[in-house]
């Protein structure tokens, strides 16, 4: 149902039309991946290749998708049941489902969103995704008939995605864009997806999930090299921001943009400013929390307002040392008028089915 939100005066004297508002919202599932249900030991079923010698992927964040394909494997089950498939691994390692409970966690957080246009990072494939919104919101009363993903660069196979209940009338992948040095500059993709508004219109939505903080093996390398690693990382996302800066600029786009995600840094951050000079506007940094649900599916209140004295959505526990930073915005230009900015918190400290909280706005569409 649409959200009314007032009339507005039209321009001629006495006739009135109606201003409808759009929710978008932005939530990192960490690791939505597919599951697989063999009902076996992988380990002991696994006929050709054995589990040992399948080809392993490229290392984390390596600038470009792994050159292997997914190995394609058969097994056994208890029943003498043959039955063959894609075996997904990462370094090394299986690639396991989520655990259902904490999808299912996922699902009732994204049920309470009620967003008409949800971003996602971290989903796996289309499958994965349309799998989700069968099992997991469609039970909820949730649907949203428009879902994308494209696949990206990530080794580890995960993607960002764009679920609408308004039409999607065209959709862009931005995943081969590239750095100076000719390579990807998006690890993963910038997903462009044209909506249509209430309006006839059209609502130009980018979703990202630029370069994280993570440094492989960190615990082994010294202070110097640690720091070159952070600067190299910065200067990654910095690329990945002056990228998106660009390819608005080169569609043209000035108006009826949102550009959202996961974004690794602070909304003010100099990795950033490209952003901000494409004449863009951060909202959830000045936005307020909402109740989430728990385990049970009640909504609680904020109870962790207190930990910091701004805005946040991820948490980050190291060393000792616990930080709070607003990762996932929701940026538009000037001509959107933004009439809610929403963080729906978490109720247990260390994540409710992910370590990112869910960010929305709502948008005034005529």
């Amino acid at each position: 149902m649409d959200r009314i939100v007032k009339l507005i005066q039209g321009p001629i004297r006495g006739q009135w039309k109606r201003a409808v508002a759009v929710r978008i919202a932005t939530f990192n599932a960490n690791n939505l991946f597919s599951r697989w249900s063999f009902q076996a030991e992988l380990s002991r079923t696994v006929a050709n290749p054995p589990l040992a010698e399948i080809a392993t992927d490229a290392t984390p964040d390596a600038g470009g998708p792994s050159s292997e394909q997914p190995s394609v494997v058969e097994v056994v089950l208890p029943d003498g049941t043959h039955m063959s498939g894609v075996l997904r691994t990462f370094r090394g390692r299986l690639v396991k489902g989520k655990d259902p409970k904490a999808r299912a966690w996922i699902a009732r957080r994204i049920a309470a969103l009620n967003a008409d246009v949800l971003c996602l990072q971290e989903v796996e494939d289309q499958d994965a995704l349309d799998t989700f919104h069968r099992d997991d919101l469609r039970p909820l009363g949730i649907d949203y008939r428009y879902r994308v993903v494209v696949e990206g660069n990530d080794p580890r196979r995960i993607d960002v995605a764009i679920c609408s209940r308004r039409p999607i009338t065209r959709i862009s992948s931005w995943r081969f864009w590239p750095n100076p040095d000719g390579e990807p500059v998006f690890g993963r993709d910038l997903l462009q997806a044209e909506i249509a508004a209430p309006d006839g219109k059209p609502l130009h939505v980018l979703v990202n999930h630029l370069k994280s903080n993570f440094i492989t093996d960190e615990h082994t390398l010294s202070l110097a090299e640690v720091e070159a690693a952070r600067q190299a990382i910065a200067e990654r996302r910095r690329d990945q921001a002056t990228a998106i800066a660009k390819i608005l600029r080169r569609q043209r786009l000035t108006r009826r943009v949102v550009v959202t995600g996961d974004f690794n840094d602070a909304p003010e951050a100099e990795t950033l400013a490209a952003l901000q000079q494409a004449n863009l506007t951060e909202h959830i940094q000045w936005g307020t929390t909402i109740a989430g649900p728990n385990r049970n599916g009640t909504l609680v209140d904020d109870e962790f307002a207190d930990l910091s004295p701004t805005m946040w959505t991820h948490r980050h526990r190291a060393k000792g040392v616990t930080t709070f930073a607003l990762y996932d915005q929701i940026w538009t230009t000037p001509d959107l008028t933004v009439t809610a900015a929403h963080v729906m918190r978490r109720t247990q400290i260390s994540g409710d089915g992910s370590d990112h909280d869910p960010a929305y706005i709502d948008l005034v569409v005529s």
